[in-house]
């Protein structure tokens, strides 16, 4: 994908003060995840591979020539005495060929011989061929037009045309690439975050479980409460610190993800402040019609949608009759000495040829031709089934999202009411316990309560936070996305449901 996430995702070793902390962006993230990924690598490789294709086609308008040479000997028997008996011949040949990108082609041809006639010895010289040896230099312009199959070249044309498409694609299926390293970025940094805040909540638990144990000693010291009591406590502290034991083991195997992702050593320390876009929802239709302008899915089917129009044009074309209109003109020079029928050669007033021919052909039943044709448009149409497929993917995606982020705004402020009010109900009975007002059974049981209501916030509230940069990411339109911080403090969210409800 081209456009880089808006997302901010800050990384630190957690052996440093955080203050000295560097501060990693998901940008950061991803160039890593970008410079190391062997999918990526790949795809780079592919785009290459279609860009040599395309400069391989390019080759077909190159020029081409070609030299020969060459020296013979012929003796052959004969019925007449007077007959030469052995033929001595040497000769040089070039030809040059130049096609153009209309179909047609420009052939020079040069051809210098030398033939000497061997006799026998009782032939008199009077009778024997004169001269003896014999040089002949021809020189020829061909030029070779086509009127039906190959006017325009398609061949080249359309070939040409099909490889900027597939190299386009190419091109293209790294940004498919990276939406898939993003995506899996997303998942990768929520469930690092919510364990991460896992962690901090179980620290939390621990702290009030010791502060309420401590309490409790104090309390049993004193004779106002049994020793049964305190063992309540014990159990609750014990259970608190096995939870942060298995918060810190999920939060370490996320790290080792995260880590991985990025191509780094899996026991590098992360320190990561959660942080979400500010998404405006719109109708599905027109966050599907905004998708598919800049979503490079479509743009690669698009692009091998182009590509196959342009090989279904070159089949189309190949089954036309052949029809070519060939001119020809050169010189025919012959003498008996080297350097004058050299000369000759170069001189068109006397020794010239010229000549016109129409020559046609076809082929009976075509055949292969068909069954290109009708390859070509079978490649179409799955083409199009493929991008029915994806639009219908999209919708399906970009609906479910945007029903979760309206439920989830729901759902949020309901938790963010539970959290202030298990908060009131937590410290009333803490008040009461010191007291003697309550019993410890009560107290631990509503710490619990405290405790999951604060981690369904916060994993409803990360939940959230996925769910609008999913749609972002369906949407093509991360980079513009405007951030705000939903950190891990409930309080912000808690009190902004009981200013809401006061008014």
């Amino acid at each position: 994908m081209q456009k880089h996430l808006a997302l901010i995702l800050f990384v630190a070793m957690s052996a440093v003060p955080q203050a000295q902390a560097e501060n990693l962006s998901l940008a950061d993230i991803l160039q890593a995840a970008f410079a190391n990924s062997p999918d990526l690598q790949a795809s780079d490789l592919q785009v290459q591979m279609r860009q040599a294709e395309t400069a391989q086609v390019d080759g077909a308008l190159d020029t081409r020539y070609g030299a020969s040479v060459g020296l013979s000997n012929e003796s052959a028997p004969t019925t007449s005495p007077f007959a030469a008996t052995e033929t001595n011949a040497a000769f040089i040949a070039g030809q040059v060929v130049q096609p153009f990108s209309d179909g047609s082609t420009l052939t020079g041809t040069l051809k210098y011989n030398r033939a000497e006639l061997i006799y026998p010895s009782t032939v008199n010289p009077a009778f024997q061929s004169k001269p003896n040896p014999l040089y002949q230099h021809q020189i020829d312009l061909i030029y070779r037009y086509p009127l039906a199959a190959g006017s325009g070249n398609p061949n080249y044309t359309y070939q040409k045309e099909a490889g900027e498409a597939e190299e386009k694609a190419a091109a293209l299926r790294l940004a498919l690439v990276k939406e898939q390293i993003a995506s899996r970025a997303i998942a990768l940094y929520a469930q690092f975050v919510l364990n991460d805040l896992s962690v901090k909540l179980s620290q939390d638990a621990v702290l009030r479980a010791k502060q309420l144990l401590n309490n409790q000693k104090k309390r049993e010291s004193f004779g106002l409460v049994e020793k049964e009591d305190r063992y309540q406590t014990e159990a609750l502290v014990a259970g608190r610190r096995l939870q942060l034991a298995q918060a810190i083991a999920a939060k370490k195997s996320a790290q080792t993800a995260l880590n991985r992702l990025m191509y780094q050593d899996a026991e590098t320390p992360l320190f990561v402040t959660f942080v979400s876009p500010k998404v405006q929802l719109e109708s599905v239709a027109n966050m599907l019609a905004k998708a598919e302008q800049v979503r490079p899915v479509f743009q690669v089917l698009d692009a091998q949608y182009q590509a196959a129009e342009s090989r279904l044009s070159m089949a189309q074309s190949a089954g036309d009759y052949q029809l070519d209109v060939v001119g020809q003109v050169g010189t025919r020079a012959l003498d008996g000495t080297a350097g004058a029928a050299f000369a000759q050669g170069f001189n068109p007033v006397n020794d010239r040829y010229i000549g016109i021919s129409l020559e046609f052909s076809d082929v009976l039943g075509k055949s292969s031709n068909k069954a290109a044709i009708q390859k070509g448009m079978l490649a179409k149409q799955s083409i199009q089934i493929e991008r029915r497929k994806a639009h219908l993917d999209l919708e399906t995606e970009i609906s479910k999202l945007i029903d979760t982020l309206k439920s989830a705004d729901i759902t949020l402020r309901a938790s963010a009411r539970q959290v202030s009010a298990e908060k009131k109900k937590y410290r009333a009975q803490v008040e009461r316990y010191k007291k003697g007002r309550t019993p410890t059974a009560t107290i631990i049981q509503f710490e619990g309560d405290l405790r999951a209501a604060e981690l369904r916030y916060l994993i409803q509230k990360v939940n959230k936070g996925v769910a609008e940069y999913q749609l972002a990411l369906a949407m093509g339109e991360l980079e513009a996305l405007q951030i705000v911080d939903v950190n891990a403090d409930v309080n912000a969210g808690v009190n902004a449901s009981e200013q809401g409800d006061t008014q």
